[in-house]
């Protein structure tokens, strides 16, 4: 049985008690799974037409998918021994999958949220068994995802390829957590975690070791990162203070699952703070949403200078329309996680500016 609770009231009722310009907010937040969460995990059979129209990422129901063929008849016992002889999974729609929709020729999709690597393919006369899929190259690309446009890296990525890791960098696309990084992320920690996160907070003030952002209005944004990954390890030289953005950008992250809405909380409070200045395409990189890399980094790699982080896009009248993840004023381009539309600009959602460059629309 599933519970379900709503405390949207009691949120409000403490924001108006509470001074003005002070947040109202509680440290855990219920997560709640609904039966497609649960379905997806284990593989749902869907049909091409049933998945979310309107991105480069695949999408169902608003759940950030992987889409990977089941049947493996002909070769069930190579995938078995070697996953690289399988079939491959995708993670974008490539131009593998572009192809087949434009033929209308799809084979018999299984879509899937799983985190760790492993697939349940069947040979077609009763046997299954879970086994390491590995990932489309052509999906690398076609999000340049990690810089895989460069062949060379492609294939660093294409056999290092996390999917814990890749659904974490793309998780402010999407509404819903899949299970996997949940029950991952939140196992592991000593008895006594919450109080050692608390009180290695405090100490730091809230404020973020890496970007400088103070979080002290929204704590819930502020994590303690263990650098060795090491959960248990709570020595005082292997906690680091975060917030959630730069805590999902460490090696040996454990999958942080980081929200529209939080992402665009803690964008604010480095603007508000003047912290969004970049000297370096590595300041870019650290002040920008994973899920926006690949197509920075395309206009990197097309000898674009760097861009704007969270620059404010007015109309005519001079009224802010938006506020862009990254942008080029002098060529009038920008990215953001969300459709934006304002006269003069071009405003590409995540992926959208890969495609654009790739097809040669723009150089």
């Amino acid at each position: 049985m599933k519970l379900s609770i709503d405390i949207s009231e009691l949120i409000q009722l403490g924001r108006k008690m509470l001074p003005e310009g002070v947040d109202f907010f509680l440290d855990e937040t219920p997560v709640v799974f609904d039966p497609i969460d649960i379905e997806l995990s284990a593989g749902k059979e869907v049909r091409i037409e049933d998945l979310d129209p309107g991105s480069g990422l695949i999408s169902y129901q608003g759940r950030q998918v992987l889409l990977y063929i089941r049947d493996h008849t002909g070769r069930y016992d190579a995938a078995i021994e070697d996953g690289e002889k399988g079939k491959r999974f995708h993670i974008s729609w490539c131009r593998t999958l572009d192809d087949m929709r434009q033929k209308n020729r799809f084979e018999r999709y299984h879509a899937t949220n799983r985190v760790d690597g492993l697939f349940e393919i069947d040979d077609g006369l009763g046997r299954s068994q879970d086994v390491a899929l590995k990932v489309c190259m052509n999906c690398l690309e076609r999000l340049n995802y990690k810089g895989s446009i460069d062949k060379q890296q492609k294939r660093v990525i294409f056999k290092s390829f996390s999917l814990n890791e890749f659904f974490s960098d793309y998780s402010t696309c999407f509404r819903h957590m899949p299970k996997g990084i949940y029950d991952k992320s939140n196992s592991g920690y000593v008895e006594n975690w919450k109080d050692i996160s608390r009180t290695t907070r405090e100490q730091a003030n809230y404020k973020c070791s890496d970007c400088g952002v103070n979080l002290m209005s929204m704590k819930s944004l502020c994590d303690v990162h263990h650098k060795n990954g090491i959960k248990y390890d709570n020595s005082a030289e292997n906690l680091l203070v975060l917030c959630k953005d730069c805590h999902r950008k460490q090696p040996l992250h454990e999958g942080i699952f980081v929200t529209q809405a939080d992402m665009a909380i803690i964008q604010r409070l480095r603007s508000q703070q003047g912290l969004l200045k970049a000297e370096s395409w590595k300041d870019i990189y650290d002040l920008t949403d994973p899920s926006i890399h690949g197509d920075i980094n395309i206009m990197q790699h097309k000898g674009y200078p760097p861009p704007v982080p969270g620059l404010d896009l007015q109309n005519a009248e001079h009224e802010i329309i938006a506020t862009v993840e990254a942008a080029w004023p002098v060529s009038k381009i920008a990215v953001n996680l969300t459709p934006v539309k304002v006269d003069g600009w071009k405003v590409f959602s995540v992926g959208e500016l890969v495609k654009e460059i790739q097809s040669g629309v723009i150089f």
